[in-house]
């Protein structure tokens, strides 16, 4: 079975950052991988900046709810960008 892109994109920014993808089992709460200081959010592909606000309020409610408290971070790369960008 092929990854879907988004899930390989979430794997590879959890990876560069040094952890791993948080599987979708209810664990998440919000967050798709965390390391010790940040919640990471990670979008691919999205048209519309508009719903980074939605985005950025849902990360930053998922490091609030973490012990210690985290920040939450929102990570997109547009469609057609490389990872570099």
């Amino acid at each position: 079975m092929t990854d879907r892109a988004w899930k390989a994109f979430e794997r590879r920014c959890a990876r560069d950052v040094g952890t791993v993808r948080i599987p979708v089992t209810g664990e998440r709460e919000g967050a798709d991988f965390e390391d010790a200081r940040f919640c990471y959010q990670a979008k691919l592909g999205r048209r519309a900046p508009s719903y980074l606000r939605a985005w950025l309020t849902g990360i930053a409610g998922a490091g609030l709810r973490r012990s210690p408290a985290k920040v939450g971070v929102v990570v997109w790369k547009p469609k057609g960008a490389r990872d570099e960008n």
